[in-house]
């Protein structure tokens, strides 16, 4: 509906005019008009009714007096008072003359006291009194012949009137006669009113068909003046802005749109056109609205201001028809124009601003519920544009971090922590939610820039130390150790911060090192805190032992490993106090200690460390009893025989049955030069069988007092192998030499065809050739007579087929010594008995003739052992030549221990002594000549053996030398340590 107050001072502007053609030409002060009208109110007293100059003196009060009403009332106005300055009664005193005065006068030519009573009716609130004076003129127009320009002004007033009183079509009825009148004045303003009257009665088409119609006929938007009638451009505006109101009314289309900025004044164009985006705003046309705008935007003489004032309203606008996206981004666009707009009229900037915040608010009413991105797009747009806004700021970083959306959290927040336009609280405020909001996001990456952030702008010292904390614990999360491990360590030793998290710091510092394998920091450190935490002395020292730990097996396990690492190592073990380590602490360090001493050879070390974790009462029986034995094979490793079979002796591990913890006692006791019968004969009382048992009988016989008497009571075990019990009975022979003790041996079954017992057989054929050697080397042939020289041939041929009976007598005994000495005496007798033959004198007395025959007849006898002698020669070449029973026996005679040797000698020094050449008759003399060792050079063995346990050639040197003169068992537990050595194996 039409304002009603714009009708009225409408009315007043155009009655105003009308006064002005009564008024004097020169306005009066308030002071002069009082003067004026009580000079005049004096005058008229003295005059009478008849007076020619009484009606108009009265019409100059009235107009007087309504004059200084309209003054008063509108500083009643300014007052803010009703009736206070006096305007009521000025008011009145003129209605009543005005009345007085139509009863006096021609209404013809009194027009104007008409519509100046009727104004005074509607200014008195007297509305009806001045409808009925219209009324009447109009229905007394044609009896009294009123002037037709008074009753068009009077139906013209009349429908303003009825207007005012909602009566429309009542209205509209007085209107259109008025307009009848060509003559009209005012006639605009007419045409205008009926078309608000066709509007308030829901005729729109008809109402913007008369404006319409009305705008584009330019000449009539005119206002009646003292000058006459002018263009009007404030009553063309208000024209095109109630036209706005009308289009606003129904759906606006394109062609609205663009025939309202064709009938817009260029001058006011582009307000008019925001007027037309309000109006159609205001009333629901959110789509037109937006159209609207984007026209407005397009005009070419907007400031930045108005530009900027578009975008906003455009924003406004989209989000009012729900669409948030694009009002955001019309928003940002605003945002953008602020930014670029020169804030010459502060006020009007902050009018802006205060429309942005009204627009993100209410944007934010409406979204409370459910915030989404368009939300938080349009804080975050303000919070570009107007960053000292803390409130707003707040409001959208708590909408991000409703959302989520932490990022942008975060960047609101440092609009405050970065801005010295804020106090320290509120920076430090903001630093800190910006940490929470990055805590929260889970986002490792945003933690760390929030970190180093707050750092960086903070002054809140205690609050840095939690921050670089958590920036630290942050590098640990995603594994950056090294540069987490650095941190931490800085923190722990930095005495300024809290004593709660300088531990935890201290702690992870020893865990992120511990993950990097940095056994060197970690140790370094666990000992600094050691003294930084007193009260956790004992735990930090106890990480440190264990990173050295760690560090040590770690050298230890690394087959890279160098000794001088290894060796650097235990340096490092052995130089750590262990004093407040606990037993589980000590069983590892010395276990450690152990493995690095045996790896570098540090003996002294090893044992050292074996023996403190046997006296630990921590350490288990079976635990105990492995190191034992671990120990023993130490000891034994080094040839210390004696402290091995000591550690051995102690072990009590129900792993091992009792018949070979004896054996093993019994061999480590042997070797130990310590008296083993009795774990031998324990092992053989616990049932222990096979060759180890007949190793240990041979062991007892051979160690026994009584060896003969022990050997026969062994025997009947000792055949099971027979090599053996021939070894045995040979040794136990060189050491009583007692032959007929040992007869019932030596013929035993199993030894027949065994070197002892062939030892003896051929012991008596050497003697035997011994003793039949000298009779025929010393028989000599008589030539005296023919008897005697017949007789001694005889004898000496008797003697040659003796040495023929001992040469088949020695290959049946099989020894190729027996078959040398023999075949010597059958070659050197042979041959001498063929030169004595030829050496016998002529007998006496024959003649050549018989001479001759004689010498053949010797030549035949002869040449039968000169043929054996060099057969015999020729054997003996061959045997020298290669024989390989020569070449066992120099071997065995070379290899055999002294007591065998003895035993030995008299068959090599036989055959030294025959004549002959050849291969194995150097070897004879080879065997013979070599070079006897002293007891120093198996001692000096020994120690080598025992400082390199592993090292072979100086174990086969000690083997060979342990076979000629050392103990019996050795040369066989030395191969068997070489065997091991050469299968990878350790002892």
């Amino acid at each position: 509906m039409k304002n009603l107050r714009r009708i009225t001072l409408i009315s007043i502007v155009v009655l105003g005019a009308l006064n002005g053609r009564l008024a004097l030409a020169d306005k009066m002060n308030a002071g002069t008009q009082d003067l004026v009208i009580q000079k005049m109110e004096r005058v008229l007293s003295a005059i009478g009714k008849e007076d020619p100059s009484w009606v108009p003196t009265q019409q100059r009060l009235a107009d007087l007096l309504a004059e200084r009403a309209r003054d008063r009332f509108m500083l009643e106005v300014e007052a803010n008072c009703d009736g206070c300055k006096g305007s009521k009664a000025d008011r009145q005193k003129a209605i009543g003359i005005y009345e007085e005065l139509l009863r006096q006068v021609s209404l013809n030519e009194h027009g104007p006291i008409l519509f100046q009573l009727a104004h005074l009716y509607e200014m008195a609130g007297q509305n009806d009194n001045a409808i009925r004076l219209f009324e009447q003129i109009i229905k007394e127009a044609k009896a009294k012949k009123i002037n037709p320009a008074i009753v068009s002004r009077s139906h013209a007033s009349l429908g303003d009137l009825l207007f005012q009183k909602n009566k429309f079509k009542d209205a509209r009825y007085h209107y259109v006669i008025a307009l009848k009148d060509d003559k009209l004045e005012n006639r605009a303003l007419v045409t205008y009113n009926m078309a608000w009257c066709d509007f308030n009665e829901d005729k729109l088409s008809s109402a913007i068909t008369i404006l319409e119609t009305l705008l584009k006929n330019k000449h009539l938007i005119t206002r009646d003046t003292e000058e006459g009638s002018k263009y009007d451009p404030v009553f063309h505006a208000d024209i095109m802005r109630d036209l706005a109101t009308f289009y606003s009314r129904k759906d606006i289309n394109d062609k609205e749109i663009a025939q309202f900025e064709s009938l817009a004044p260029a001058q006011n164009r582009k307000e008019l056109l925001y007027h037309f985006a309000s109006e159609a705003d205001r009333l629901g046309q959110k789509q037109a609205a937006h159209k609207i705008l984007n026209r407005y935007l397009e005009q070419p003489d907007l400031t930045k201001s108005e530009r900027l004032s578009a975008f906003v309203r455009m924003a406004q606008v989209n989000y009012d028809r729900g669409q948030t996206t694009q009002s955001t981004q019309d928003f940002a666009k605003a945002a953008a124009a602020f930014k670029n707009t020169d804030c010459d009229d502060e006020s009007k900037c902050e009018e802006l601003q205060k429309t942005m915040k009204r627009y993100v608010t209410e944007l934010h009413r409406l979204k409370k519920l459910n915030p989404d991105q368009d939300l938080l797009n349009a804080y975050v747009i303000y919070n570009k544009t107007f960053p000292t806004d803390i409130e707003m700021a707040n409001r959208g970083s708590q909408i991000a971090m409703d959302m989520k959306k932490y990022p942008l959290a975060i960047q609101i927040y440092r609009s405050i922590s970065e801005s010295r336009k804020f106090s320290a609280k509120e920076r430090e405020e903001a630093l800190n939610n910006e940490v929470s909001a990055a805590e929260k996001s889970q986002d490792l990456n945003l933690r760390r820039e929030a970190y180093v952030h707050y750092l960086k702008y903070s002054d809140n010292d205690a609050k840095s130390f939690e921050v670089r904390y958590q920036l630290a614990y942050l590098s640990y999360q995603q594994k950056q150790l090294k540069e987490a491990a650095v941190a931490f360590n800085d923190l722990a030793e930095d005495k300024k911060g809290s004593a709660d998290l300088r531990k935890k710091a201290a702690d992870l510092s020893l865990d992120a090192a511990a993950q990097l394998k940095d056994e060197e920091s970690l140790q370094k450190w666990a000992w600094d805190y050691a003294k930084l935490f007193p009260a956790h002395r004992a735990e930090f020292e106890t990480l440190a032992r264990k990173a050295l730990m760690n560090e040590v097996a770690a050298v230890a396990n690394n087959p890279k490993s160098s000794s001088s690492d290894m060796k650097k190592a235990l340096k490092k073990v052995m130089s750590t106090d262990v004093a407040t380590a606990k037993p589980a602490e000590k069983v590892l360090f010395y276990t450690n200690a152990s493995v690095l001493a045996q790896k570098t050879g540090e003996d002294g070390i090893y044992v050292q460390s074996i023996l403190a974790l046997i006296a630990m009462n921590e350490v288990s029986d079976s635990r105990k009893d492995e190191l034992r034995e671990q120990l023993a094979a130490h000891y034994e490793k080094h040839l210390d025989f004696k402290n091995a079979y000591r550690m051995a002796s102690q072990v009590r591990s129900s792993k091992v049955s009792e018949k070979d913890r004896e054996f093993r006692l019994g061999t480590l006791a042997d070797l130990a030069e310590m008296n083993p019968e009795k774990h031998y004969k324990a092992a053989l009382k616990a049932g222990l069988k096979g060759e180890r048992s007949l190793i240990m009988r041979s062991r007892l016989v051979l160690l026994s007092s009584n060896p003969v008497k022990e050997l026969k009571a062994q025997a009947p075990e000792l055949k099971q192998k027979p090599d053996l019990l021939n070894e045995t009975a040979l040794l136990v022979y060189a050491r009583t030499m007692d032959k007929s003790g040992l007869k019932s041996v030596f013929e035993m079954k199993e030894l027949r065809r065994k070197s002892a017992a062939q030892f003896f057989q051929k012991q008596d054929f050497y003697n035997k050739v011994a003793n039949f050697h000298p009779k025929i080397a010393s028989h000599q042939l008589n030539g005296k007579n023919d008897r005697t020289v017949q007789k001694s041939i005889q004898e000496r041929m008797s003697l040659t087929a003796k040495a023929d009976g001992l040469l088949k007598e020695s290959l049946a005994l099989k020894d190729i010594t027996a078959q040398l000495i023999v075949l010597n005496i059958v070659a050197s007798e042979n041959e001498r008995l063929v030169k004595d033959l030829a050496s016998l004198p002529m007998p006496k007395g024959l003649s050549p003739a018989e001479q001759r025959q004689y010498v053949d007849l010797l030549k035949g006898r002869s040449k039968p052992y000169l043929l054996k002698a060099r057969t015999a020669k020729q054997k003996m070449d061959e045997l020298w030549a290669q024989s390989p029973a020569l070449g066992q026996l120099a071997a065995e005679y070379k290899m055999a221990r002294p007591e065998i040797q003895k035993l030995l000698l008299r068959e090599m020094q036989i055959l030294e002594e025959l004549p002959g050449r050849g291969r194995m008759k150097s070897a004879v003399s080879d065997a013979l000549d070599s070079s006897s060792f002293s007891s120093r050079d198996l001692v000096s063995a020994r120690k080598s053996v025992s400082e390199n346990p592993s090292n072979v050639r100086d174990l086969e040197n000690l083997k060979y030398l342990e076979t000629k003169m050392g103990h019996p068992l050795m040369p066989s537990y030395l191969e068997a340590r070489l065997n091991q050595i050469q299968k990878g194996k350790s002892l």
